[in-house]
């Protein structure tokens, strides 16, 4: 074989070489949501530094390191477990999981629950004894005027008998979330239901419940999101330890990896 043969076939095997491949493949890009792990406020994308992966806080101020793992990808939690908390039972079985937690040692107390209680008294105590020495005194239209304060008595009184009387029930399957609140029933408050299929995530985040005298009470929330990236609202009201206990159970019944939320406790 001569020099110009084998010259053309050398070139004939590079452009085969570098041609590229028959088969394409799709490289789906997925959107980055970080969060400053300090306050976890969303991180804007011109506070990153992709070179040296710094980034920088604009709410806290926090100087964050982020890892390759961490940057470029979810990574599981690792939070220390939740030990069950006073007041709160729970059943395991194979085909579902049973939790009852009571309201009177799982809701968020503190100052604003004793408020409450103070308030709903002295509230009662001035109207009732209106109110009944004019039905004695059979003068039953001059309580017309106050009915709607008496109402409201009524509604506070019904409030805390549920707060030391209720609980409330969370039972889990492979289909479905149940949560449905007994004895007391708030006519206003359908039991929630939800297909496990449709859950992608749970997590619990802070939210202002009251305020006593301008300085704000907190509670805690348990909200689920869905496939859709839809956040609904499950338990309100008790607090964090209960609610990060209930979070936890659930999503190891389910075998939902536990991955960081933003707002998240």
């Amino acid at each position: 074989m001569d020099q110009e043969s084998i010259h053309k076939e050398k070139e004939a095997y590079k452009r085969v070489e570098l041609q590229p491949e028959q088969t394409t493949r799709t490289q789906q890009l997925k959107k980055l949501d970080l969060s400053c792990a300090v306050c976890n406020n969303e991180i804007d994308a011109s506070d990153i530094n992709i070179n040296s992966t710094l980034a920088k806080c604009n709410h806290c101020g926090s100087l964050l390191f982020l890892d390759d793992e961490e940057f470029f990808g979810r990574r599981k939690r690792n939070r220390p477990e939740m030990m069950m908390p006073e007041g709160t039972e729970v059943l395991h079985l194979p085909s579902s999981l049973d939790i009852r937690t009571k309201w009177n040692r799982g809701k968020a107390g503190g100052a604003g629950m004793w408020f409450m209680v103070f308030f709903t008294v002295l509230w009662n105590a001035m109207l009732w004894p209106v109110a009944f020495s004019s039905i004695a005194a059979g003068s039953i239209l001059s309580i017309l005027p106050m009915a709607a304060h008496l109402a409201v008595g009524l509604g506070l009184i019904y409030y805390l008998m549920t707060i030391f009387f209720n609980h409330t029930d969370v039972y889990v399957t492979d289909t479905e979330i149940t949560m449905s609140s007994a004895p007391l029933k708030n006519p206003f408050k359908k039991d929630i239901v939800i297909p496990t299929k449709d859950i992608n995530q749970l997590y619990v985040s802070r939210y202002v419940s009251s305020t006593t005298n301008g300085v704000p009470n907190h509670a805690y929330a348990l909200y689920a999101i869905t496939n859709t990236n839809r956040r609904i609202s499950l338990l309100r009201g008790m607090n964090k330890e209960t609610q990060l206990y209930i979070e936890q159970e659930i999503e190891h019944f389910l075998k939902i990896d536990d991955e960081k939320v933003r707002g998240e406790v």
